[in-house]
């Protein structure tokens, strides 16, 4: 059994799904307009008590405007090694 489940990881972590340049994807993110994208009041609101209301949080996000944050050719090369 330990044998497989050594076999299994190797197969994983040494599979090109594995090889982004994360460095290079985290450039492609205009900070700016992503900071942009959020309604930070209704972020907040999401957070009560300790807990986060991940629906709220999810809903403080304009999609269109996060999407357009990301310099999707940019981000297609660093996920280059995905494909």
């Amino acid at each position: 059994m330990k044998k497989l489940f050594a076999a299994l990881l190797m197969t994983i972590f040494t599979s090109p799904v594995f090889a982004v340049d994360y460095g290079a994807l985290a450039g492609s993110i205009d900070k700016k307009k992503a900071a942009e994208s959020v309604d930070k009041d209704k972020a907040k609101n999401a957070y009560k008590d300790g807990k986060v209301d991940y629906k709220q949080a999810y809903d403080s996000v304009d999609k269109k405007k996060a999407t357009d944050s990301v310099d999707k050719g940019k981000a297609a090369k660093a996920l280059g090694a995905c494909r």
